[in-house]
């Protein structure tokens, strides 16, 4: 492939070769001067000027052997669809006889940019959306053919008539290709497919009719009985009788009190009501929320994980929908597709209902826990004792009530 001072060379004596008809020789003089200043920009690596010098050339003078130019100026950019179109005008000109090994060169540099494309193909949902690729309108879902651009972050953008669109911004990478799915009506956008390409077309049965379920009883607060403590009870103490000695004792000397003697105690435990016990416990409060929190927290979790199995359904309708050909089909799987969005919609919201009226029976039951664990009552216990006396002449009787 010839050099870029050759090619550049090659649009120099074209355009040199137009100045000899006298009434385009200003035009040609000023041709040739911005054809000259991109010849310098390129020598010196300065492709964006060189760039504009060979377009204002072409404009002033649109010979096909510029075109050659600004091409190459495109590739240097690592603009390669810019590159491929101009490429293409060169060789589709009816004015232009390249030599063989001019054409081979050109198709050369031409397949190496197409090698330097990304793909990107492209699904969205409903069809009759416009597609747009960096602002520009690309086409109609769904589009006949991949969209090729170069490397680089692109915006693709999916907007329905009437309202409603989608916006996807993504990296491609050059000669890599990526699948896009653009769903406007969930308000989507991902980067994959939502089926297999190659699956073949499966008639999905209608979903079934599902009873919407009871609301959860009442949870009603139950107040756990208040049982007082028996104070102020009598206890009548024993009756000791002391025979008197037959002689007088002898007086007994007197014991220091640290030497005092503690005789035998009695303990009377206080009557204690059958009824009541020593804690409260967690009472009827606590089963009730405890049963509640158990079904509504069911019920949730079976409806949350029935909304998932039918958005998987859904988007496998979404495959089968942009699969097919025949209209009567289409408009079958497009009402199929709504109706199953619906119902993800609406066992999602029962699901959330339902789980909040979990979340509240659940804190009812953690309350009553602690309410029993903690209003507990201790009975108080009564005690007699029976002490001797200090002199040894007698005894004492002492209780606690």
């Amino acid at each position: 492939m010839k050099s870029p001072r050759e090619i550049l060379l090659a649009g120099a004596l074209a355009l040199a070769a137009l100045s000899h008809t006298p009434s385009a020789a200003a035009q040609t003089n000023e041709a040739r001067v911005a054809f000259q200043s991109g010849v310098q920009a390129y020598a010196a690596q300065h492709y964006a000027e060189a760039l504009e010098s060979f377009r204002t050339a072409y404009r002033i003078r649109p010979h096909p052997s510029v075109l050659v130019n600004i091409a190459n100026c495109y590739v240097a950019l690592n603009r390669p669809q810019d590159a491929i179109s101009t490429f293409e005008r060169f060789l589709n000109d009816p004015t232009v006889s390249p030599s063989p090994q001019q054409r081979t060169e050109i198709e050369t540099a031409l397949a190496e940019a197409r090698r330097h494309l990304a793909t990107i193909n492209v699904l969205v949902f409903p069809p009759g959306a416009e597609v747009y690729l960096d602002g520009d309108l690309v086409g109609t879902a769904p589009l006949r053919r991949p969209l090729q651009t170069g490397p680089g972050p692109h915006v693709i953008e999916a907007r329905q008539p009437g309202g409603g669109t989608v916006q996807h911004q993504a990296r491609v990478e050059g000669g890599g290709t990526v699948t896009l799915t653009l769903d406007i009506l969930r308000n989507r956008s991902f980067i994959g497919s939502v089926a297999p390409e190659a699956a073949p077309p499966v008639p999905i049965a209608a979903p079934p009719v599902v009873a919407p379920p009871r609301p959860p009883p009442p949870v009603v607060a139950v107040t756990p009985p208040v049982v007082t403590p028996a104070t102020n009870v009598n206890v009548t103490p024993p009756v000791v009788r002391v025979e008197p000695a037959r002689r007088p004792p002898p007086p007994a000397p007197l014991l220091p009190l640290a030497r005092r003697v503690t005789g035998p105690s009695v303990t009377v435990p206080p009557p204690v009501d059958p009824g009541s016990s020593g804690a409260r416990g967690v009472g009827a409060g606590f089963w009730t929320g405890l049963t509640v929190t158990i079904a509504a927290g069911g019920t949730a979790i079976g409806f949350f994980v029935y909304s998932n199995s039918l958005d998987e359904d859904y988007y496998r309708i979404v495959a089968l929908f942009q699969a097919q050909t025949d209209p009567s089909r289409r408009s079958y799987y497009q009402a199929l597709g709504y109706s199953y969005a619906d119902a993800v919609d609406q066992n999602r919201l029962i699901a959330a209902i339902t789980g909040g009226v979990a979340g509240a029976a659940a804190a009812f039951t953690i309350g009553a826990a602690i309410y029993g664990a903690t209003s507990s009552s201790t009975p108080r216990r009564a005690s007699l004792q029976v002490l001797p006396s200090l002199r040894g002449d007698g005894i004492t009787v002492s209780g606690t009530f």
